[in-house]
């Protein structure tokens, strides 16, 4: 585990992962460069793509997704930002994975498409605290059991998921919150097939920039990367 501070870059990445275990190979590495094109184009198209490309120890599985609310054009710069991040600082492993605010892309030789992952997390948490932790807690225990019946625009799975492995996901999500962001005005989880956020201001595009209040700042966040 290690802690990190929020970059305030919007273009930059909020996490990332960089399996050191299993290394490429020269036709590993031309199937991943070749699918990572096809794989920007269909998400760009579509907001999310899986695909796949090679055979028998040289397949290589890879997954993109757009945050639901985005302009397609947005889509395609965070895909785009993200496919350049995720070949320069894993160049020679065949498990990656990059987290931006609009965007997540991953690949590995392994077949991780429609399985339920949230072997990494990734937490943010806002270091002011609300002022009545308990009413607040209240309100946000409501909105966490209608989060978990049905996913609304601060939760978002992975497309490739079936309905009860993302209702799965969310739960292990959200379960986080009481250990990692306790009394935060602000929170997110991420997964590699899901993600959970809170916040006391407005962050679904199109935003009202004058509805967002000081705390909204990124430099009020901190953040965990884990594995469990």
């Amino acid at each position: 585990m290690y802690c990190m501070r929020l970059n305030l870059k919007t273009d930059h990445y909020l996490a990332r992962l960089c399996n050191a275990s299993n290394s490429t190979t020269p036709e590993i590495t031309k199937n991943i460069n070749s699918f990572l094109p096809k794989l920007l184009q269909a998400t760009t198209q579509f907001g999310y793509s899986a695909t796949s490309i090679g055979h028998d120890q040289s397949q290589v599985f890879g997954l993109a997704q757009c945050r639901a609310d985005i302009s397609t054009d947005d889509c395609s710069a965070c895909i785009q930002e993200a496919i350049k991040e995720i070949r320069s600082f894993c160049t020679e492993k065949v498990d990656a994975r990059v987290w931006y605010d609009y965007c997540f892309i991953r690949y590995n030789t392994e077949n991780f498409i429609g399985k339920l992952d949230t072997n990494y997390g990734s937490y943010y948490w806002n270091v002011e605290n609300v002022t009545n932790p308990k009413t607040f807690n209240q309100g946000l225990g409501s909105l966490m059991d209608k989060i978990n019946a049905v996913a609304g625009a601060s939760v978002q799975c992975t497309g490739d998921l079936s309905e009860l492995s993302c209702r799965q996901c969310l739960a292990i999500a959200v379960g986080k919150f009481p250990a990692q962001c306790e009394n935060s005005k602000g929170c997110r989880v991420l997964y590699s097939s899901c993600y959970v956020r809170y916040e006391l201001y407005p962050f679904n595009l199109p935003l009202d920039k004058k509805a967002a209040p000081k705390s909204s700042s990124m430099t009020n966040y901190r953040s965990v990367v884990a594995k469990f």
